[in-house]
């Protein structure tokens, strides 16, 4: 008995599908209809999902081929390319009816009732614009992963916040803390503007990062893999599709019915899961 328990639970670590006192349970997929889905982003007000498609084989190619998607709640995909003239768009944030998305070197602004572009900004000697994320108050965070540099940009401002992360990708503004991704880890940034260890040990190319509540994070890696991260620096593997050869790339999240929503993207499609934490 003790040995079929311990098989049991080895199928189960192996999957991805229980990590100890949290576990994802997949709700749907969307057709592979999308084009190279790279971040999703949930919007409560218009309960629906914003996608960003990079297009073509070339993730950061200055190319006009990148748009923004949209996708219902049930995995339907309204339109595929709702937004277009874009290059390689990746993270993306939301601020009333702005949506803002960073696109190679440049912060993006579009009117989500309109789907109109109304501003492109470029970022001061950029390299790789990657994630973003809109505080409460509107100062937008952005990272470029080749500098491994934050900035926040302010009234047309940018300001350096820290530079020189190895591995630097997700950015998230959460309760008054500013969160990162770098190195296989999650980071805080203090006042003094020091990065603080959260949780370490995930597999490398950390990609997006979503609070669950004040102590606990979702954590998804580009390679395939997605953690259950807690403050305390307990990193449970929640899922794992490395052997399936799937990424998983910036997710987004619905705190409300604790969804989480992850980008397939070479695969070109869209799961939700449903998140149980005992």
């Amino acid at each position: 008995m003790i040995r079929i328990q311990l098989l049991i639970l080895g199928a189960l670590l192996s999957t991805g599908a229980w990590a100890g006192d949290a576990s994802l349970q997949k709700l749907w997929q969307t057709d592979a209809v999308l084009k190279v889905p790279e971040s999703v982003l949930y919007d409560a007000q218009r309960q629906v999902l914003y996608v960003s498609n990079i297009a073509g084989t070339e993730p950061w190619a200055d190319d006009g081929n990148g748009s923004i998607g949209r996708i219902a709640l049930d995995g339907s995909v309204i339109d595929v390319d709702w937004v277009t003239g874009l290059n390689g768009p990746k993270g993306m944030g939301l601020l009333g009816d702005m949506l803002y998305v960073t696109d190679i070197n440049d912060v993006v602004s579009i009117d989500v009732e309109t789907g109109e572009i109304k501003e492109r900004l470029e970022v001061p000697g950029a390299s790789a614009v990657n994630d973003l994320s809109v505080a409460a108050n509107g100062t937008i965070y952005i990272t470029d992963s080749n500098l491994g540099r934050i900035q926040k940009l302010v009234n047309g401002h940018f300001t350096t916040l820290i530079e020189g992360l190895a591995g630097l990708n997700g950015v998230l503004h959460s309760q008054g803390e500013l969160l990162f991704l770098a190195d296989g880890g999650l980071w805080v940034l203090d006042d003094a503007g020091n990065a603080q260890s959260i949780a370490t040990g995930m597999e490398g190319n950390v990609d997006g990062v979503e609070r669950i509540d004040d102590d606990s994070w979702l954590v998804s890696c580009w390679k395939g893999t997605v953690y259950y991260v807690t403050r305390s620096g307990q990193v449970s593997l929640l899922l794992d599709s490395r052997p399936e050869e799937i990424n998983a790339a910036d997710l987004g999240y619905d705190p409300v019915n604790r969804i989480a929503y992850i980008p397939g993207f070479w695969k070109n499609y869209v799961a939700a899961y449903r998140l149980t934490v005992d």
